[in-house]
């Protein structure tokens, strides 16, 4: 008898730790959030007025995503991470585009000019 209410006292037990488990932060979208800031950082992403403005979205919802994990909302801090790694992209993008977008019309004005024999 004293076996079995042994048994009975360990299986409630496991069945409240387990009701009670902490889950661990979304680790992968977290980490890929943050690297794809990192790059964007890394590319100038800051210096570039079209990437900053991304740069910045995307820095917010790191934020945000951590503070609804907190908050007991997995689900949507797992999205806010997700959002932020494709404003983190799109800034890492946009920093390399834009310059050479700039020095492209830059070019084709020098070409035109010079097309037309005017220095």
């Amino acid at each position: 008898m004293r076996l079995k209410l042994t048994a009975v006292l360990l299986g409630l037990t496991m069945a409240g730790c387990a009701g009670r488990q902490v889950l661990p932060a979304p680790n992968e979208q977290r980490v890929q959030a943050e690297a794809s800031l990192r790059a964007a950082e890394g590319a100038g992403a800051a210096r570039v007025p079209e990437a900053a403005l991304h740069l910045e979205f995307a820095r917010q919802q790191i934020a945000d995503a951590e503070r609804l994990w907190v908050e007991g909302e997995q689900e949507a801090a797992e999205l806010r991470f997700r959002q932020a790694e494709a404003d983190a992209e799109l800034a890492h993008a946009l920093a390399r585009a834009v310059p050479l977008e700039r020095e492209s019309r830059r070019t084709a004005a020098q070409a035109e000019s010079l097309r037309r024999g005017q220095p």
